[in-house]
């Protein structure tokens, strides 16, 4: 076992295509004296060995004065010697031909490609991708009044608008299920974390992230150059896994495509640990819980989780978090297959003995197995589903709510409010959230949720009678024990009636993401923000008006004990309460150190917003001196009542 994909420099920054290119000045493989397409033959190759095709393309060229001076104005310092000329911005536009002549060529001549791996956005050797969008134009379409227009023969239109394409709407024309990177001020479907450095932090969530790194000296070939010892690169790969992030080992290969003989030595105990113990990494997720830096880490898929314990992690057991109501039905060595000895906590943790750190030390691996799945499972899906009253004359039935689809619904009879939908779940769960999709969008549907165990009394889950919520799907975490889950619908507006498409319950309390949330205080109306947008250990925590910006997102976490961390999607940490800290004190984001400070629990408060109240010292997060200006810190504090300790949990 080994790679699932490749990815092929096609062309570099010195604009050397690898396959015969139709553009004017291509300096490219199909020229004398090689008279290759490298291209096609890799692409046959790749496939023929049931691996994912990728392509690397760099749009910069060396080659071209233009790239150091598209206006003709100002020519930045180069190795060339160039300086500026007004006829540099014509060989500019000419270079940005070529480009899009290529990528046409790579996305329609060779079959399908999986993955195209943009570099080099920049211009002139300074500054980053976004700087130089205005000239690519790598967007979906490009701007009839760009100052560099691509000549008819080189770009490409939209079929059905006849708009001329960017770069990623030229990709998505010809290759719609491909991938690209996501470069600075570029479109793309993926993050690329490059270097050598230690994956390090939480989960990598918001994105879709690869680390890509180079167990050479260089990124192409260097000869004499030495090569990452297994243990350094290990190091690498398993902080990657651990933390949900695919990888991209480069190599680099000689003049005559030969790698070197210590790189294959390498990548050949690469692929032999993956032959052990390849079912921890493929197809596996990231998590459930967040990995200790330079300790330990976890994957999952289906109904196993695997622990992967790192050199710097001693002894021969290991302890999990707790695992809830969950039930253990094997552990075992990954590497060996054999079962190894656990006993499982009152409280839910799984300590494991007897675990081999000698056969592969770099990252020994133990499988944990579940009587049900570690992802979150919608318990109600397919359960009995009763309701008020149903539109049977159009099939609009209770069940058609927990038929897995959001292509039928449950309406009610009439208009009027109060009808409800329920479901059994078959025996009493420890719940940690409910899912609604209403019927209708941007529909301000008013409800509440509750929950029973006989099915007679009733406990409210979630007060939504007052929100002013549009959105489709809306999200309630909880925290209660029942089998009977009820829906009662108690607002709508003109024209609206109640109506579900799925309700989906969730009982996993050590889940790693149950969603992505916006945090709103209930007082200014604005919304949890970490200040200026960092990613620093220590950094404050304000109230700001909703951007949308990701330091403004939060991803909810569940602890067994029904509270939460709050995870901010930007910088992967918490929100803490500064340990020891008094009262009044300044909230802010801290790496998640799984303690009780940086734990919170949603109370719930006036018409379906909560009160944050943290779980070490008691106190609530609170906008002080309940201020509405933009920029007002939130700190600790005892519970007033007020509004301005009031927040709605909104899903995005």
């Amino acid at each position: 076992m080994g790679a699932k994909y490749t990815v092929l420099t096609a062309r570099h920054h010195d604009g050397f295509a690898l396959w015969p290119s139709t553009h004017p000045n291509a300096w490219h493989a199909g020229q004398a004296p090689l008279q290759k397409d490298f291209i096609g033959q890799y692409v046959t190759a790749v496939r023929d060995a049931g691996l994912k095709v990728g392509l690397y393309f760099s749009p910069l060229s060396w080659r071209y004065p233009g790239y150091y001076d598209v206006r003709g104005t100002d020519c930045l310092p180069n190795a060339w010697g160039y300086t500026t000329d007004p006829a540099h911005k014509e060989n500019a536009r000419i270079m940005k031909n070529e480009v899009y002549q290529q990528v046409k060529e790579l996305v329609t001549q060779y079959g399908k490609i999986d993955d195209l791996w943009w570099d080099g956005g920049w211009l002139g050797q300074q500054g980053s991708d976004a700087d130089a969008a205005f000239f690519w134009e790598p967007g979906r379409f490009r701007d009839p009044a760009n100052e560099w227009p691509v000549d008819a023969a080189y770009g490409d239109t939209d079929p059905a608008t006849g708009k001329p394409l960017g770069l990623t709407g030229l990709v998505r024309k010809h290759q719609p299920d491909a991938v690209t990177t996501l470069r600075s001020g570029w479109i793309g479907d993926f993050a690329s974390e490059e270097g050598p450095s230690v994956p390090s932090g939480a989960i990598r969530t918001g994105k879709v992230s690869e680390k890509c790194f180079t167990i050479g000296g260089a990124w192409g070939y260097k000869a004499g150059s030495g090569v990452m010892s297994f243990g350094t690169a290990m190091n690498i790969l398993v902080n990657a896994w651990v933390r949900d992030m695919t990888c991209l080992v480069n190599v680099g290969p000689d003049r005559t495509g030969a790698v070197p003989s210590a790189q294959q030595t390498l990548v050949r105990q690469i692929g032999s640990f993956l032959t052990m113990c390849g079912e921890a990494v493929y197809g596996t997720v990231g998590g459930p819980w967040n990995p200790v830096d330079g300790k330990y880490g976890f994957t999952y898929k289906d109904r196993t989780f695997y622990v992967h314990l790192l050199p710097g992690y001693s002894g021969t057991s290991f302890t999990t978090p707790q695992i809830g109501d969950a039930k253990v039905t094997r552990v075992f060595d990954v590497a060996s297959g054999t079962d190894l000895a656990y006993s499982v906590s009152d409280s839910g943790e799984v300590t494991v003995t007897g675990i081999n750190r000698t056969r592969v030390p770099e990252d020994s691996v133990v499988g944990v197995i579940l009587d049900r799945t570690v992802q979150p499972a919608d318990i109600a899906a397919g359960r009995p589903a009763t309701a008020s009253s149903e539109e049977s004359s159009k099939g609009n039935t209770a069940a058609k709510a927990v038929d897995g689809s959001t292509a039928t619904r449950w309406c009610a009879s009439n208009g009027s409010t109060g009808h409800w939908l329920k479901v059994d779940l078959g025996e009493a769960k420890s719940l940690t959230g409910v899912r609604i999709a209403w019927e209708l969008d941007a529909t301000n549907y008013r409800y509440r949720i509750e929950g029973s165990t006989d099915n007679a009394t009733w406990t409210t889950l979630a007060d939504r009678t007052g929100t002013a919520g549009t959105s489709q799907v809306q999200v309630a975490m909880v925290s209660a024990s029942a089998r009977y889950v009820r829906v009662t619908v108690t607002g709508l507006p003109s024209g609206a009636w109640a109506s579900i498409r799925s309700l989906e319950v969730y009982d996993r309390p050590f889940a790693a993401d149950l969603g992505t949330f916006r945090v709103v205080n209930r007082k200014s109306g604005k919304v949890l923000d970490v200040s200026a947008a960092s990613s620093a250990d220590g950094a404050a925590v304000i109230q700001w008006p909703w951007t949308g910006g990701t330091n403004q997102q939060w991803k909810l976490l569940p602890n067994t004990d029904g509270s939460y961390r709050l995870s901010n999607v930007r910088s992967g940490k918490v929100l803490d309460s500064p340990g020891g800290s008094a009262e009044g004190a300044a909230l802010g984001q801290w790496a998640d150190t799984d303690a009780g400070n940086q734990w919170w629990k949603l109370v719930p408060a006036t018409s379906g917003h909560y009160r944050l109240v943290n779980v070490g010292n008691g106190w609530c997060a609170d906008v002080k001196d309940a201020s509405t200006a933009d920029g007002a810190a939130v700190i600790q504090w005892h519970d007033t009542g007020g509004a301005n300790q009031e927040w709605q949990v909104i899903a995005l």
